[in-house]
């Protein structure tokens, strides 16, 4: 017997998919609780459930009158680790890349650079720890990732400034899809090892400027593993 938790997943990325492959488009209204139980097969409390689910995303909203309305690309929350997914199965295009490594580049280079300048020996230690922990992974998904999640929040606490470590959760989203779209191997991710030494060598030699240096080369790299460069940008990132 199927478990009540997982028809009411099937039920939400099923309705997901219909709006993200454009089925319903923003403006449009789904068809009602009744007739979308009827095509899932579920109950209406199973249907409603998964609207309830969507609208706390920001991709619908439910009101007297109109039904269930989709709304706005711009109005769904772009750190919501379901969006994220959904959106990367539909496939990734250079416009989502460019924003991903915006974002990346507004702040943790900038982050780099108070930890340089902040971090306590805590701080420093708990880098280390996270750099010590990347260079023995075996394993890109167990290992791998964890600690490179880790050595990134290390930056960010390091910084003691609460406007920063309050962003750790996004950044913590932004850098599951960088790696999802950037390291295909356990090799893969090696080769971003010695950018990520530059950075930790930085931090604790108290270098402000080469920390936010190496961590702005860093996202760079990443950036040329995603995928060639877009139109008007050179090989380093950069624009021309």
């Amino acid at each position: 017997m199927t478990e009540p938790r997982s028809i009411h997943r099937v039920a939400v990325e099923t309705i997901a998919g219909w709006i993200l492959g454009g089925r319903y488009v923003p403006g449009t209204t789904l068809p009602t609780e009744p007739e979308i139980g009827s095509s899932l097969g579920v109950s209406r409390t199973i249907v409603r459930e998964a609207i309830r689910t969507l609208a706390a995303k920001g991709m619908v909203s439910v009101g007297p009158r109109v039904g269930t309305r989709v709304r706005p690309r711009g109005d769904w929350n772009p750190f919501d680790p379901d969006i994220i997914r959904w959106r990367i199965a539909l496939g990734i295009d250079s416009t989502f890349i460019r924003d991903l490594v915006e974002l990346r580049l507004a702040i943790e280079p900038a982050a780099a650079a108070l930890a340089a300048r902040r971090a306590e020996a805590a701080d420093i230690a708990r880098l280390e720890k996270a750099y010590q922990a990347m260079a023995a992974a075996e394993d890109v998904e167990a290992d791998w990732m964890p600690a490179d999640l880790a050595f990134h929040g290390a930056i960010l606490a390091g910084t003691h400034n609460q406007f920063f470590t309050a962003l750790a959760p996004v950044i913590e989203t932004v850098l599951r899809v960088s790696f999802h779209l950037s390291v295909s191997s356990r090799d893969s991710a090696r080769s971003s090892l010695p950018y990520h030494d530059a950075v930790r060598r930085a931090i604790t030699e108290r270098q402000p400027e080469e920390a936010e240096a190496s961590l702005r080369f860093l996202i760079l790299s990443a950036r040329r593993d995603m995928s060639e460069p877009m139109p008007g940008e050179a090989a380093d990132g950069t624009r021309h």
